[in-house]
């Protein structure tokens, strides 16, 4: 952290600031929606802003890097040559209020993409990175289900271009960590260089929201993988998957899921078309059906098992690929979601041998 590129922004100018950011590129951040939850809409009113939200339902991730149905390449018939048409590039976006958890979720995304890999990255999500700016803002009060800080995911130290720290009546510490951060944040003029005291209070605020996550693993972090691969086999897999109605909901929800699908669309008269990449989920039964109708994992424990381990032992450039958010919990209509739960009753239960 550069400590002269940290200032405070007063709470009144908030909202101005993010008028001026509005004028300029579009915002994506967390609002309060018609049927009374919180959700990452587009805004339109500055005044709509909710940066009080404890989490929602749905992370930005997908909203902003894999929105279901997007058209990937279009093509059509001229002159009897097949011409392809790649997707329009995406706009400046500015995702405001991005939590730590979400910010760690989206280093997966980048390392699952191939963010600087060259030729081996996705480049519609290089296209979508590069046109992006991450406004991170520290949680203060942990959701509901979260278990953050038995990953070290309720702090983000990097992956964002400016991280907000709500100081109370002091205002908004504003780190700025990047050049294109530094663009966003000098649209306002209203600041103030952070003193040694605003230091202090972030430190201690941060500290504090450390001791107040609801749940915590029951296995270290660093331990965990090793914890399962000793219990591949163990029953409870079998059990909680005769629970699993199959309705991929955990995956939904989950801010590190980027499973998805491509589609081919062509039209009727065979002159034109697209394809179409669609969220897709390791949950679903049809996801690993193969020729001849084999299928790689063919029950609902096998499913189950296998997100447990994409999420703590499978290598996405990440101690593990769940970030604790607990979006899993609040989703799940059978109440099997959840990784503490399930990792309890792992420890609990004798191995199978």
């Amino acid at each position: 952290m550069n400590r002269n590129s940290c200032y405070i922004l007063k709470r009144e100018h908030l909202a101005p600031w993010v008028e001026k950011i509005m004028g300029e590129e579009d915002v994506l951040a967390p609002v309060l929606t018609s049927e009374g939850k919180f959700a990452f809409e587009y805004l339109k009113n500055a005044k709509d802003l909710r940066l009080d939200y404890p989490t929602t339902a749905l992370p930005p991730t997908q909203k902003v890097f894999m929105p279901d149905g997007e058209v990937v390449v279009s093509w059509k018939k001229v002159d009897g040559r097949t011409v392809f048409e790649p997707a329009p590039a995406p706009k400046r976006l500015n995702v405001f209020g991005m939590h730590p958890y979400d910010i760690h979720a989206l280093k997966i995304w980048d390392d699952v993409m191939g963010l600087g890999r060259g030729n081996l990255a996705d480049p519609d999500y290089v296209a979508k990175r590069k046109n992006t700016a991450i406004i991170g803002l520290d949680v203060l009060a942990p959701p509901p289900n979260s278990f953050c800080e038995s990953l070290g995911t309720h702090i983000a130290l990097d992956g964002y271009d400016i991280m907000l720290t709500d100081l109370g009546d002091a205002g908004y510490f504003a780190e700025v960590a990047t050049m294109k951060g530094l663009a966003v944040f000098f649209l306002v003029s209203d600041w103030e260089a952070a003193t040694e005291n605003d230091f202090v209070l972030r430190a201690k605020l941060r500290a504090e929201v450390a001791k107040k996550y609801p749940k915590t693993l029951p296995v270290p972090a660093e331990k965990i993988r090793e914890f399962l691969e000793e219990r591949i086999l163990h029953p409870y897999f079998e059990k909680t998957g005769a629970l699993c109605v199959g309705c991929a909901k955990c995956t939904i929800a989950c801010p590190t899921c980027t499973c998805c699908n491509l589609k081919e669309e062509p039209a009727l008269d065979g002159k034109s078309g697209s394809r179409v990449r669609e969220c897709d989920s390791c949950q679903l039964k049809c996801f690993t059906k193969m020729a001849g109708g084999a299928f790689a994992r063919k029950t609902p424990g096998e499913r189950v098992r296998h997100r447990i381990l994409d999420k703590f032992v499978y290598d996405h450039g990440m101690p593990a690929s769940c970030v604790g958010c607990g979006r899993c919990v609040g989703v799940c209509p059978a109440d099997i979601a959840d990784p503490v739960k399930a990792l309890t009753l792992l420890k609990e239960e004798v191995p199978h041998e």
